[in-house]
């Protein structure tokens, strides 16, 4: 993170704010290896000082200091005066996610509630303090502490794990994509989509749109209202073409269209989202994951094209794919089978279960509910 402490004594410590996030996953260096016996586990044996120790580092822009990655996955920056703002601090941990996830690695975005303080001691192990309440860092805490429930612990049986030299490289292909695409906040496109596997479909349009406003505006800006092009040097027609009360969104992208920057499955899917944001605002409209998911391809389409010069609109279409594989189950399955499920403990009987037998338990007559007699 920084070179600045020279003391050998291992208790020295810099202050620290550490961000927690879904999926969690191990961070591994070229000769980690994680195996902890289902007995470790269970009886929280597992090797919790490794979780602690710091994996890799990566420059974000902050030099000469850097954005510290643990083995557990947490994301850590120095606590500069600009970091101890929660806000702040929120940013640039999603930011950095935001490259994570166009650069092949799936990610969802940080909650404020999931970023404490923390120390980081010299010799690069992290002790995670107070301020994060929600529960990635709660989760995380309780696997340094070893106060973790069993429902928790078996999560560390067989975790996700991606090597650091992996997530580095993620880091540097999504984050020269954006360069690519200019103004594009990498957080707003995160919330977008982590609100769309969430089931949050109000939330996640009005991302999914702000975002694509934004990248239709940066190819009208580079394409049409071009600085030194030889027909916007004409008086006023660059300020007429930056005119956002003349050309409206829909405007830029009729004119797109006509000028073969977008394809018109690409005319299609925008206008489509334009109507259902439109609606939603001023209507209230019900929303389905379908029409949501109609934005969330436009988008990924729009910063396909922007990406690679207009000529492949299905550049991202494997990021698209593990986004879909993380949307949440619906809440009554079409089935019963459980899926990925290799552990389980036995749950205390209740009422009403068949293994709950003849024992005596509370009935409270008001409450009994009754069979309901249709005409």
């Amino acid at each position: 993170m920084s070179g600045d402490i020279n003391d050998n004594n291992p208790k020295v410590h810099i202050p620290v704010v550490v961000g927690n996030y879904f999926p969690f996953r191990l961070v591994l260096r070229e000769n980690d290896t994680w195996h902890p016996t289902l007995d470790e586990i269970n009886y929280k044996n597992y090797d919790y000082v490794k979780l602690t120790r710091l994996s890799t580092f990566i420059d974000v822009g902050i030099s000469p200091l850097s954005l510290g990655i643990s083995f557990s996955g947490s994301l850590i920056l120095p606590a500069i005066p600009e970091y101890r703002d929660r806000e702040l601090a929120l940013n640039k941990f999603n930011e950095t996610l935001g490259f994570f996830l166009l650069g092949g690695v799936y990610c969802e975005a940080i909650q404020p509630t999931d970023i404490s303080s923390g120390k980081l001691f010299q010799d690069g192990y992290l002790k995670l303090g107070n301020g994060g309440s929600g529960y990635y860092a709660e989760l995380n805490r309780a696997f340094q502490t070893k106060h973790v429930g069993h429902h928790d612990v078996i999560k560390l049986l067989n975790p996700l794990t991606i090597q650091a030299s992996e997530l580095e490289k993620a880091y540097q292909l999504g984050k020269g994509y954006f360069a690519k695409i200019g103004s594009l906040s990498p957080a707003l496109l995160l919330n977008g989509t982590s609100n769309y596997v969430r089931n949050q479909w109000g939330e996640s349009l009005i991302f999914l749109w702000t975002s694509i406003e934004q990248v239709i505006n940066i190819i009208w800006v580079k394409e049409i209202a071009k600085e030194n092009s030889e027909e916007n040097v004409i008086e006023g027609r660059r300020t007429f073409l930056k005119d956002f009360r003349t050309w409206t969104t829909s405007t830029k992208i009729e004119l797109l269209f006509q000028k073969d920057f977008i394809t018109i499955l690409d005319y299609q899917l925008l206008n489509k989202a334009r109507k259902l944001r439109n609606d939603f605002v001023h209507n209230g409209r019900k929303l389905s994951q379908e029409q949501v998911k109609n934005a969330l391809i436009a988008l990924f389409r729009l910063i396909s094209l922007t990406i690679s010069s207009y000529e492949d609109a299905t550049l991202l279409d494997e990021t698209l794919e593990t986004i879909y594989k993380n949307e949440r189950e619906e809440l009554f399955p079409k089935d019963n089978i459980i899926n990925g499920v290799t552990h389980w403990l036995s749950i205390p009987p209740i009422p009403g279960d068949p293994s709950w037998g003849d024992k005596s338990y509370e009935i409270i007559e008001e409450l009994v509910l009754k069979p309901l007699i249709r005409d």
